[in-house]
């Protein structure tokens, strides 16, 4: 493909996007508003193999995490940042039947090599917090003082897409790719796509007694932060939609997480962000069809995990090979609506 690439939004699928065209020469500029509460810019950035109350290894994960973690680190390297954190994750059990559930797993084999027996529950391997805040903040730095960023909040009518490119207040690209989260730019483009939104807090405390390099969880996690404090998190309200933090919220996750480590915790800081997803619980890449307008989000909880990757593939895409949607991402895969 010649010619620049728009993309619109830099959370972490705008900036993965970003950074892999960056590395192929391919020329792009960025449209963004910030989003300050935007899902990347609140997420704690935890990377699990394993997850779940079933205990169900993570999409492809085998592929996905010595991907990522290559990725972050070389990412870090060009930006000047350290991303990529390993964890020994604590999975704690809540009662009899995680329990069995897990022990019946951790037999069959079905959790290697990620999970063993370990205190109180399993011991995950694999795990890892990537500094999102560094990431994007570093990222969008780097490409401010280039004149590749720019802070606009883009709107559907300012978009006139054909099969041959994108134009944009009056600027012609060779494509468009909305990376906008849960906003309703990239909502509106694929309507027919079967989104689903939820809003999730975390708070910032000071106080948990954790041993470096340690996380914990049992539905709700409590991770370092890289300095003195940790994160706690997340709730899961699906559905809703607003960005206000709330009291409920906020005394959950400290009742949790006092029975998940000790010492005092203090709040230093409540965060809301809300997640898109797909029906499917599988992150969405592809065309609109006829269109160079292309879609790149709905990540879920394993954005950490799986943006790298998927960031490779549009740009393979996007360079002109013959590489083709995975199956179980493409947005064709649901179908016409």
């Amino acid at each position: 493909m010649s010619g620049r690439v728009l993309i619109v939004g830099q959370g972490l699928a705008g900036t993965a996007l970003a950074l892999e065209l960056e590395a192929a020469g391919i020329p792009f500029v960025i449209a963004s508003e910030g989003h300050a509460r935007a899902a990347s810019r609140v997420a704690a950035g935890l990377v699990n193999p394993i997850s779940g109350q079933r205990f169900v290894k993570a999409w492809r994960v085998e592929e996905l995490l010595p991907f990522a973690e290559q990725w972050y680190r070389a990412a870090g390297a060009r930006l000047g940042v350290e991303l990529w954190h390993p964890l020994r994750l604590r999975r704690l059990l809540a009662g009899d039947i995680e329990a069995a559930r897990a022990a019946k797993k951790l037999a069959s084999g079905e959790l290697a090599p990620f999970a063993m027996a370990g205190e109180g529950g399993l011991a995950i391997r694999g795990a890892a917090w990537v500094d999102l805040p560094a990431l994007l903040e570093t990222a969008a730095a780097r490409w401010s003082a280039r004149g590749e960023l720019c802070a606009a909040a883009v709107q559907r009518e300012e978009l006139a897409a054909d099969a041959t490119g994108v134009t944009w207040r009056g600027e012609r690209f060779a494509a468009a790719i909305l990376c906008t989260g849960a906003g309703a730019l990239a909502r509106g483009w694929f309507a027919e796509l079967p989104f689903e939104a939820a809003k999730g807090e975390i708070v910032h405390v000071r106080g948990a007694e954790l041993a470096a390099g340690e996380a914990v969880s049992r539905g709700t996690w409590v991770l370092p932060d890289g300095g003195s404090g940790a994160r706690i998190g997340a709730t899961y309200e699906r559905g809703v939609e607003d960005d206000v933090p709330t009291a409920a919220a906020r005394e959950r996750l400290l009742a949790e997480a006092c029975e998940l480590v000790a010492g005092e915790l203090a709040v230093i800081e409540q965060r809301v962000g809300v997640r898109l997803g797909l029906s499917d619980r599988l992150p969405g890449i592809g065309w609109r069809e006829g269109l160079r307008m292309g879609f790149f989000g709905a990540l879920g909880s394993k954005g950490a995990l799986c943006a790298p990757w998927l960031a490779r593939v549009w740009r393979e895409v996007l360079a002109g090979s013959d590489a083709a949607w995975p199956a179980a991402v493409a947005i064709g895969r649901f179908g016409r609506r």
